[in-house]
Order: structure tokens, then C-alpha cells, then sequence
């Protein structure tokens, strides 16, 4: 089932097929935080070849003839191959043409978890994922700095999508988070009502949403926090924690769901459901607030990688507009690259058409963002990964360990 027809189910309004909003509802590859058991069998399964496109002989690019094979780990839903629709397929292409053939290997990141056999730097050429993900290859050295003179179109990405992936990261796909409530149910005068409320409010199930608390405590960096503010943060979740109905969501498509069967007062959302919601006819809206967070996906490349041309190859695939707005419209996410939320040019071959139905749901999701307009990145403070050694503070800050520890008593 595409993920386009569960947001339609989940929602439960014939009307959303027409909506044109994209395939799926942001933020569902990566965020969510999985049990150990989910994340072990993601890690382990490897998706078939694509199909139905033979494996090519290698062929001259741009980068210079490749290896013949990359390794790629990222979220389901962030590489598609033409196994779950046979319609969305951006590794064939890729395929045919670098010579490169895709072994790719669906992960899940498991805050908590050791997951350092999956994440082995040997084990894989290039990943994607959340930014604590990436925070923590880079700390444990399991990537490494990115030749960004390898990557075709990486200029065309903006300055400050650039800035937060750092020199580690290629930009891929961004989201920004919400509080959505039911004007139906509750008017909430301040952000801190998701807290308060007796709910059902939905939370988003990942250590990162501590730092939503903190930035409505008007901490100047809600993820380079002090024991003392991530202390502070934490407290505003324990209160009330028994008598109030929280849902940790995992699955964007539970926060859809709830909104449309009325079971939801308030929860963390995003624009993108945001706007589902709306053009179903349901009466869910947004609080405006003067500072919000935002999440960015990006690639890295491995510190061992086995394949680096290639590897290379496929981070300036994974940029270019083509992969962006087939990506976009998958998931749901702004895209990196604004050149995306263009039209396609015209191709006369057939063979080589884009999917026909992912510019039009890209150019939707790039409106809903404001992508390439200064709009889109206005009152956004995009997730970082915590570290103790945060040089801009007096004090020492929490690790992200602390957050993990925190973020499992809440929820257990």
C-alpha cells in the first residue's frame, strides 16, 4: 500500500486523493524512534535489486568511473527502488547511469540502542538520517568529512541548509514542527497547553522533543542545553504525567488518524498534516509561535567506505532535482535543493519520463514550506545534535546520553 492511500485511510476522506499534497506525511522516515527489535530486523533486511532494469556495465559520469557498487543505509521511504510502487524508482536511473549498482539496506535509528553493528563504517558507503543520528557517527568517527567539490548541484542547496548538515552532511529533505490542535476541541492560548492539557495530546516520540520544551522556555539554544535547563525541561513533561493522556507517536500517520476520528485535542505536527488535515475538512489549526524546530535528513559519507567514488555519485544523485522531487513527494518533506519544486524539463526519450504525478505533489509541499522563498526558513531552529562540549556556554552542557536517559524514563 502506498503511503499516499494510508494517509487517505488514516485521514478517512475521499477528497484527499485530489489534494495533491504529497505521498506521504512528513517526518515518517527517520523520526520515529523504534523498539531494538524493529530496528535489528530493519537493519538486517536488504531490499531486492532494482527492478525491473538489468544491472548496466559501468559507464563514464560526471565523478569519473565508479567502483561498480555502493552500500546505502537510510530510513524506509528515503530510497525507493521500485519494490513498494513500481511507479517510484529513483535507484534504476542511478543505476543505468554511474554503473553503480545499489545495495541498499533499510535503517532505522534507535536512540539507546547499540546498533554499532549496523552502523560499522565498513558495513555501508553512504547513509541518511536525523541529525542525532548523524551527531553521532561524527562523534564516534564513523564518517567522514564531505568533499563538497564532489557533489554536482550541492551549490544549489541554500546557505543555511548547508550550515546545519556542516561539513559531514549533504542536506536531503527538511520539515519544520507545529502545534496542531483541534479549534473544535480546545483553543490553546500558549504552547505550553501540550503539556498541560489533559489531552489525548501526541508527542513526538524521540529525545529531541525535549528541546521544543526548552525553546518555550526561551533557551537560546533549545539543543545545547545545561543539566540544569535540560533538568527544567524535563520537569514540564513529568508534571501531571499520570493524570494527563499522552501518546508518543512513532508513526506520523497516528497523529492523522487521531485528528480525523476527533480522538486528538492537541499534538506535535508539521505542515504537511497540517495541510492534509485542513483540505479534509477538519478543524485543525496551527499555533502560531515566535520560534519553532526544525529537523533536517542528510547523507553522509562512511569513513571506511569501500565504494567512495560511487558513493560520491550517489550524494550528487541524491541532490539533483529529478531524485529531489521524486524523494519530496514520497515523504512528504521540503526538499533541499529549491530546483525541485520546478518543472521537469521535457524529455523525448519515454524511457527516461519522470514519475508524472511527483511534480505536482512536490510543487504542493514546496508551497506549503515556502521552499526558495525567505520564508521558509523564518523563526526555524533546526535540530543539532547535544553534546557536552558546547563552546558558546559558560557551562558544561548535557550529553546526549542524558537526553536518551531522560527521554526513556518519560516514556516508559
Amino acid at each position: 500500500m502506498s503511503r499516499r492511500v494510508r494517509l487517505v485511510a488514516a485521514v478517512g476522506v475521499v477528497a484527499l486523493v485530489a489534494a495533491g499534497c504529497g505521498q506521504a506525511v512528513a517526518g515518517q522516515a527517520g523520526r520515529p524512534s523504534p523498539s531494538p527489535s524493529e530496528s535489528k530486523a530493519a537493519a538486517k533486511s536488504v531490499s531486492p535489486s532494482p527492478s525491473p532494469s538489468p544491472t548496466p556495465s559501468p559507464s563514464p559520469s560526471a565523478s569519473g568511473a565508479g567502483e561498480g557498487a555502493v552500500v546505502v543505509l537510510a530510513p524506509r521511504g528515503q530510497v525507493e527502488w521500485g519494490g513498494t510502487d513500481p511507479q517510484v524508482n529513483w535507484v534504476a536511473r542511478f543505476e543505468a547511469d554511474t554503473g553503480c549498482k545499489v545495495t541498499y539496506r533499510p535503517f532505522a535509528f534507535a536512540p539507546g540502542t547499540d546498533q554499532s553493528e549496523a552502523l560499522d563504517p565498513g558495513a555501508f558507503d553512504v547513509i541518511a538520517g536525523p541529525p542525532d543520528l548523524a551527531g553521532l557517527l561524527v562523534a564516534e568517527q564513523r564518517v567522514t568529512a564531505i568533499d563538497t567539490e564532489r557533489v554536482t548541484g550541492y551549490g544549489d542547496i541554500p546557505k543555511r541548509l548547508r550550515d546545519v548538515a556542516g561539513t559531514y552532511g549533504v542536506p536531503y529533505l527538511w520539515d519544520r514542527s507545529l502545534l496542531l490542535y483541534d479549534s473544535g476541541k480546545v483553543k490553546p492560548r500558549k504552547a505550553e497547553a501540550l503539556y498541560a492539557d489533559a489531552g489525548p495530546v501526541l508527542i513526538k516520540d524521540t529525545p529531541l522533543s525535549i528541546a521544543d520544551v526548552a525553546l518555550r522556555q526561551d533557551a537560546s539554544d533549545p539543543y545545547q542545553l545545561t543539566t540544569d535547563e535540560l533538568d527544567a525541561a524535563v520537569a514540564v513533561l513529568e508534571r501531571e504525567r499520570e493524570s494527563a493522556e499522552r501518546v508518543f507517536w512513532r508513526d506520523p500517520f497516528q497523529v492523522a488518524s487521531a485528528f480525523a476520528t476527533g480522538s486528538a485535542r492537541l499534538a506535535q505536527g508539521t505542515p504537511y498534516l497540517l495541510d492534509a488535515l485542513r483540505q479534509a475538512g477538519k478543524p485543525v489549526k496551527a499555533l502560531p509561535e515566535r520560534r519553532v524546530t526544525g529537523t533536517l535528513d542528510s547523507w553522509l559519507l562512511s569513513a571506511e567506505a569501500a565504494h567512495p567514488t560511487c558513493a560520491y555519485q550517489w550524494l550528487a544523485w541524491a541532490v539533483s532535482p529529478r531524485v529531489q522531487r521524486a524523494a519530496s513527494a514520497w515523504n512528504g518533506l521540503a526538499p533541499a535543493n529549491p530546483k525541485a519544486c520546478k518543472a521537469p524539463p521535457l524529455e523525448p526519450d519515454p524511457s527516461k519520463l519522470e514519475d508524472a504525478t511527483a511534480y505536482p505533489r512536490t510543487r504542493h509541499i514546496c508551497s506549503v514550506y515556502s521552499v526558495g522563498t525567505t520564508k521558509a526558513f523564518k523563526n526555524l531552529v533546526f535540530a543539532s545534535y547535544p553534546t557536552e562540549d558546547c563552546s558558546r556556554r559558560d557551562d558544561p552542557c548535557a550529553s546526549y546520553a542524558q537526553w536518551v536517559a531522560h527521554w526513556a524514563r518519560l516514556t516508559s
